[in-house]
């Protein structure tokens, strides 16, 4: 291929990368080898939505320079190690992928046994210690890491995966039997589990339950109390009542109401809602009157969050992305102890403040963030970071990350990388 045919293709693999949730937002990167001396890569803090390829950025490989006034990925040195120490490779993709995010905190190399795994991978998966995103250590680990093993898939502690093949395909490939792997994994934590492929993810979020809360036998939780979604307007904010899953803020949605700033409907200073609805209403109401910089909240009780909050305690970073994105921790509070409903929205309120996400004890979830795009965000990786803890108690391998580099992740990303992002939407 060409070089323009090469930077189109690093544009539509972006998308890919994207769309099949291999990444949040413009997390993860793709490059393209271009010739035995540059590669072609996405740029730093670009929408891959809107991506073109124009804003392709080609990278000198001996010392990652490059022209021109577009950042490439912060990652090119990473992609430049593999380019330098693997001549057969012509195709390199980060991703953050859930199950392989999750696995990459227990640090561990993983076999693969699977014979039709291997011949796409190699014979085992190998793991890179940790360092902070975009540093000179973390390239460093990673070309040890090559030195080491011909494999195609490499977990990055804490933070992902690297992808690597001959092209686009293969490389994508690698990505998708790595996910398997890792899933496999999971499963081979619980005693006298059978094939991975049979198991349900039930069973694992069930056995991580009981073994968390020291239960002899599975518990029946009542079932969670929905507090919907909801999204700041001129007049107030507009309250979602689909599930988030479903159609969290669709503007065709008939199942939402419109509210004033104090959370009020059906005229001036009313409240013509149940007790369940006035609740959430409350919920939603004190968050944005005392937060000014949440435009958008999701309830969230996808299954792994949901058996993580059963547990009963705060969710701390295993991921990078969570400290960058939701912050030093998700706090956990509890919505049904408190008889009054706005003491409980004012605990969230709270609690929320400085950060995009808290957890609520046997009720997932609550996301937010400045945009509706954002908040969906937050809910993708505190889902991933949930994956995390699960693997991390089952296998009794991992630890959160340190909370100092947690803060300094924290601050670059909403004094640096958040604005980077929001100047070229």
């Amino acid at each position: 291929m060409n070089k323009a045919d090469i930077k189109k293709t690093v544009v539509e693999a972006g998308k890919e990368l994207l769309h099949k949730g291999l990444i949040a937002r413009t997390w993860g990167n793709v490059s393209c080898r271009l010739s035995e001396g540059q590669f072609a890569i996405t740029p730093s803090g670009r929408n891959y939505d809107t991506l073109t390829p124009a804003e392709i950025v080609t990278v000198n490989i001996e010392d990652c320079s490059y022209q021109g006034s577009i950042e490439p990925s912060s990652e090119k040195g990473v992609h430049a190690e593999v380019y330098s120490k693997r001549p057969d490779i012509n195709f390199v993709i980060h991703t953050h992928q859930p199950y392989a995010s999750a696995v990459s905190c227990l640090g561990i190399d993983l076999p693969v046994t699977d014979p039709e795994a291997k011949r796409q991978i190699g014979d085992q998966v190998i793991s890179i210690p940790y360092a902070l995103s975009g540093t000179k250590k973390l390239r460093n680990n990673v070309a040890a890491a090559l030195s080491r093993s011909d494999s195609k898939a490499y977990l990055m502690v804490s933070h992902g995966a690297i992808c690597i093949g001959e092209n686009s395909e293969q490389a994508f490939l690698v990505a998708a039997v790595l996910e398997k792997v890792c899933a496999s994994t999971l499963f081979g934590f619980i005693p006298g589990a059978g094939a991975a492929d049979k198991m349900d993810h039930d069973e694992l979020r069930d056995y991580y339950v009981r073994k968390m809360k020291k239960l002899s036998s599975a518990v029946d939780f009542p079932p969670p109390e929905y507090i919907y979604n909801s999204k700041r307007s001129s007049k107030g904010f507009t309250l979602y009542m689909d599930r988030a899953d479903e159609a969290p803020f669709s503007a065709k949605s008939e199942n939402k109401l419109e509210l004033g700033r104090d959370g009020t409907g059906d005229g001036p200073g009313e409240r013509r809602f149940d007790s369940g609805l006035e609740k959430a209403i409350l919920i939603h109401e004190r968050i944005y009157s005392s937060n000014s910089d949440i435009n958008a909240l999701v309830h969230t009780t996808l299954p792994d969050i949901l058996a993580v909050s059963r547990v009963g305690s705060a969710v701390y970073p295993m991921l990078d992305d969570f400290a960058q994105i939701i912050g030093t921790k998700a706090p956990l509070t509890d919505i049904s102890k408190h008889k009054r409903p706005g003491r409980a929205a004012s605990n969230i309120a709270r609690a929320i403040k400085g950060r995009n996400a808290v957890m609520l004890y046997n009720n997932g979830a609550l996301c937010s963030g400045p945009s509706t795009s954002d908040a969906l965000a937050a809910e993708m990786i505190l889902d991933k970071n949930c994956k995390a803890v699960i693997a991390s108690a089952l296998s009794g391998l991992g630890k959160p990350i340190n909370p100092l580099e947690c803060l300094l992740m924290r601050y670059v990303y909403l004094k640096r990388y958040s604005k980077k992002a929001a100047s070229v939407k």
